[in-house]
């Protein structure tokens, strides 16, 4: 039995960083109950516009992300050896741990009414259009985002199927509808509405996307309520009366998803298995060529234009000016330290859960689920909520904007927790059943056990982990809209006020800059502490 006595501290330490974070959230909303006029927001028709928009514009980016998802995950399983293959699921990949203000940006340049689609648009004889700001951007930039995710889960599953299901449906001469009616929906439909509840999460807690894209109040979330309740208008009941709000509401999502089965599994192996899908009955027809060309063709130009217009946005004439700014290496900086401790202190974290939910598992059920669901529970409160609590509850004792940054590490890890978690406890398992007797016959306990045993088998999962908490810290820009300062900022922060100020050589270059300090951290972090790929 693996002796975890020595490790109890650590597990005490790391549920008083997940824990103290919450509770002083929530005691800073209890604060306010009492302050607050409830009936006064309940019945202000604009916060009842904020709520509707937050529900049409998740929804509808859900049913366009799932629905062009399943074109490319079919279209992807047709044509395993297609030559753009390798770069479109590389493409993918990026867009996961693209910044959002990256996303943004991209898209401005693409379809903004000075961009290359309206460029084409009047050289062909039309009038350019602005309609980039508004409903349409959001769901752009949401489908930009969650297609890739969305497209490579749905295809994992198809490669699942068993090669003798194609040979079969080959000797019974089946039909491309056919395949679908009778072997494709059926393995698919199960991971559908898991996969559309985290979808439609992730597109209504959507904050910088909103924020930048919007255009107004006509299109304003409930997150962005908030944000400005508290940086314009220095409402704080009404940012707690919005908060509450969104807590509800996230509940009821997560309670969703619950109930739809368990939750999807984002670091599965996305292998290609080549020789299963090449049995399938329906690739030759020149119809299922021209039809599977243009998907991909069109979903790798969605995923790719918008990077390939930032990169061409930031080679520029004001580069060397740019570049020579004491602020942007300041800035820089700042982004690097949030995501490498983001992403060590969500490690911490993670790993002192894991090793509570394992002894407790041993001997108490309830209670090595009531660790799992303390991992969990910060699912239920998005950033920007959780950042408000923090601005709120600590705002009488210290200066929140001269510890602006440590606290923007502290939601970040918080943020990747849920991640950190499913990796290690997963991985966890695994060693428990095969190597605990093993440990315990040879008498390795301790550190011996985590160098000899556990990390051969734990690295590659946390470098994978790791490198997507840093990424997205990186990129953080509604909680470092909260709590930033003109005295510190961050690489995300520094270029949205660049494009609201309109200097769009110097966002260009920042963007840049930026776009390439998230992959550089993706990359590094996944090599270096995955190890060598097989």
């Amino acid at each position: 039995m693996f002796k975890l006595r020595s490790w109890h501290a650590f597990s005490g330490f790391s549920f008083l960083l997940v824990l103290l974070p919450l509770l002083t959230a929530v005691g800073a909303f209890l604060s306010y109950t009492e302050q607050a006029q409830w009936s006064l927001y309940v019945q202000e028709s604009y916060t009842w516009r904020v709520v509707w928009f937050s529900w049409w514009q998740a929804t509808l980016s859900t049913i366009i992300s799932l629905a062009l998802a399943l074109l490319v995950a079919r279209s992807l399983a047709r044509r395993p050896h297609f030559i753009g293959r390798w770069l479109m699921l590389r493409c993918f990949s990026v867009a996961l741990v693209v910044p959002s203000i990256i996303a943004v940006y991209g898209i401005i340049l693409l379809h903004g009414k000075q961009g290359y689609v309206n460029q084409l648009w009047y050289w062909l004889g039309g009038q350019p259009r602005s309609y980039v700001y508004g409903l349409v951007g959001i769901l752009l930039a949401h489908v930009f985002f969650n297609l890739p995710l969305a497209a490579r889960i749905l295809l994992q599953r198809l490669e699942a199927i068993a090669p003798e299901t194609w040979r079969l449906s080959s000797q019974l001469g089946m039909s491309s509808t056919d395949l679908w009616r009778h072997i494709e929906w059926p393995h698919l439909k199960g991971v559908l509405p898991q996969l559309a509840a985290m979808i439609f999460a992730l597109c209504f807690t959507s904050f910088a996307i909103v924020m930048t894209l919007g255009g107004g109040p006509k299109a304003t979330t409930i997150e962005v309520a908030i944000f400005q309740a508290i940086r314009f208008d220095f409402d704080m009941a009404k940012a707690v009366y919005l908060s509450l709000l969104q807590i509800i509401f996230c509940g009821f999502i997560l309670w969703c998803g619950l109930r739809l089965g368990r939750p999807i599994d984002m670091f599965a192996s996305q292998g290609i298995g080549h020789s299963k899908l090449s049995l399938r009955p329906d690739t030759q027809s020149l119809m299922s060529k021209v039809h599977d060309a243009s998907v991909l063709l069109l979903a790798t130009l969605l995923v790719l234009v918008p990077l390939v217009a930032v990169v061409i946005a930031g080679i520029n004439d004001a580069w060397l000016q740019v570049l020579l700014d004491v602020r942007l290496w300041r800035a820089f900086v700042n982004s690097l330290w949030v995501a490498l401790s983001s992403a060590l202190l969500s490690l911490l974290m993670a790993w002192g859960l894991v090793l509570a939910q394992r002894y407790w598992r041993q001997r108490h059920r309830l209670a090595a689920e009531a660790v799992e669901w303390t991992g969990s529970i910060i699912l239920v409160v998005p950033p920007l909520v959780l950042a408000t609590g923090l601005f709120i509850g600590l705002r009488p004792h210290v200066d929140v904007f001269a510890i602006n940054l440590y606290v923007v590490v502290l939601v970040n890890a918080l943020m990747g927790l849920p991640y950190m978690l499913r990796v290690l406890s997963v991985a966890y398992v695994k060693v428990s059943s095969d190597y605990d007797r093993l440990c315990s016959s040879l008498a390795i306990y301790g550190w011996q056990r985590l160098r000899q045993v556990e990390w051969p088998i734990l690295r590659r999962p946390i470098g994978l982990a790791m490198a997507l908490v840093a990424a997205m810290s990186a990129g953080d820009l509604g909680v470092v809209a909260l709590f930033g300062s003109p005295d510190i900022q961050t690489l995300p922060l520094l270029m949205y006020q660049r494009l609201g100020s309109y200097q769009a050589d110097a966002a260009g270059v920042t963007a840049v800059l930026l776009l390439g300090l998230s992959l550089t951290l993706f990359l590094v972090l996944e090599r270096a502490l995955g190890g060598p790929r097989d």
